[in-house]
Order: C-alpha cells, then structure tokens, then sequence
C-alpha cells in the first residue's frame, strides 16, 4: 500500500509518543513479517525528530497535498 518516502498522515492518536492524527510523516522502512507495517518519521517545522515508530496500514493515509503545503517552512 505505502512505499519508502511516502508522505502520510496519523489518522489516530498515539499518545505514547505524543502523536495527534492528522500529524504528516514520512515512510521511512516497510516491513513484511510479522505483519506488514511501516516505520515513520514524524519531523517538526525544523526538521527535528518528533518520533519515529512502526504503524499498521490502517493507522495511516495519503497524506492530500493541500496538508504537505500547509506545513510551516523551515527556517
């Protein structure tokens, strides 16, 4: 379904890791086994880590590029 450095979106909470759905990452690694899941990478405006966790399929979406251009730049 997703593939290495696609942009999605949380569509969940995980409160864990301070995530809120909606949050835009990127896929950083897919795996197969056990199950098939993917490791995202949750960045700040400055390109900073927020957190970095593997997530089911259903746990994540396309993220619209109406949502990747709302993002703040960098600076």
């Amino acid at each position: 379904m997703f593939s290495l450095f696609d942009v999605v979106a949380l569509m969940q909470d995980v409160p864990d890791e301070g995530l809120c759905a909606g949050m835009i990452g990127a896929v950083v690694d897919v795996y197969t086994e056990p199950v098939v899941a993917y490791e995202v990478e949750f960045c700040d405006a400055l390109g900073r880590t927020i957190g970095q966790l593997a997530l089911l399929p259903e746990q994540l979406r396309f993220a619209t590029d109406a949502e990747i251009q709302a993002r703040p730049a960098q600076s």
